[in-house]
């Protein structure tokens, strides 16, 4: 009898600890964070855990909280967390803002963020949002809504991570995705707008008028280089052809002299027969030239021979 009771005490005590090691693992999910805390003391640990399958023990679980960025819009859209913002602008016109903003939670400050608010703080990152975006808005006027909406998005941007800092998250980013005015300001607004671009398209066509200007006259002033340096070439190349042409006739008329000069020496001709030798030699280089003798002349001239 007391052997059943020891069996029995040991099959009780291994189920016991195969329950306690049944319920000791817990899970953090893919992309979050977790945080262990006991059921029974509601206390949590410090130590933050990533994701994955841990031994915790009896009476301890995880929060799970997000380690990607979240984002929370303020808009018409059915998946909207709260509708646009409404408030005034500097000068007291009606302005309905539609804006996102995304946030991330700090992974060192996840305990601090549960004894803050629990597991219930994105409704507290929403009424932060709401009252930042809201007295940042109303500072300024209708147009620079229109005119510098980078520099109210960065104004906004920076106040609300400075707000959330404070609960434990930072504001990555933040958009406005629409601006509601009153109809007839906006209107105006718009108009006003074309009119500006249309000046800056004039700007534009004058300036863009002008850099053709200056083509053509670059292109004339060169064309017109282009052509004095056709000039000149030609002009020198007129120079050295005459100047060559004139040295060739130079060298050509030594030649001549020269050959006349042996012609004469060798047949032993007087100037005046010389000459005559000349004159018929310049008659014979004329190929169309028609001679017409007079036998008296030549009778004449052979009897002064004789």
């Amino acid at each position: 009898m007391q052997q059943q009771i020891i069996i029995g005490s040991i099959v009780c005590f291994a189920s016991f600890l195969l329950i306690i090691l049944i319920i000791g693992w817990d899970v953090v999910e893919v992309t979050n964070w977790g945080l262990k805390c006991n059921s029974i003391s509601k206390q949590c640990d410090k130590q933050i855990y990533a994701p994955g399958r841990y031994l915790v023990g009896p009476f301890n679980s995880f929060f799970n909280f997000p380690g990607s960025r979240l984002t929370i819009e303020f808009s018409d859209d059915k998946r909207a967390q709260s509708q646009p913002l409404k408030t005034r602008t500097a000068e007291g016109l009606t302005l309905s803002l539609h804006v996102s903003f995304q946030y991330q939670l700090i992974k060192n400050e996840i305990a601090q963020l549960y004894a803050l608010g629990g597991l219930n703080y994105e409704a507290t990152f929403i009424r932060m949002a709401r009252d930042t975006i809201l007295q940042a808005a109303g500072k300024f006027e209708a147009p620079k809504y229109w005119t510098n909406r980078r520099n109210i998005t960065e104004v906004m941007q920076n106040q609300l991570q400075d707000e959330l800092k404070k609960a434990h998250a930072n504001c990555v980013s933040l958009q406005i995705l629409d601006i509601e005015l009153p109809d007839q300001y906006e209107d105006s607004i718009v108009q006003t707008q074309i009119e500006v671009q249309k000046k800056t398209m004039k700007q534009f066509e004058q300036k863009a008028q002008m850099i053709l200007n200056d083509i053509l006259v670059m292109r004339a002033e060169n064309d017109q280089e282009i052509y004095a340096i056709h000039a000149q070439a030609e002009a020198d190349a007129f120079t050295i052809t005459q100047a060559a042409q004139a040295t060739a006739n130079k060298l050509l008329l030594e030649a001549e002299s020269k050959g006349y000069e042996m012609i004469q020496k060798n047949l032993e001709l007087s100037l005046e027969e010389f000459n005559q030798y000349l004159y018929w030699i310049s008659v014979l280089k004329q190929k169309k030239a028609k001679l017409v003798f007079n036998p008296n002349t030549v009778l004449t001239y052979n009897m002064n021979r004789n």
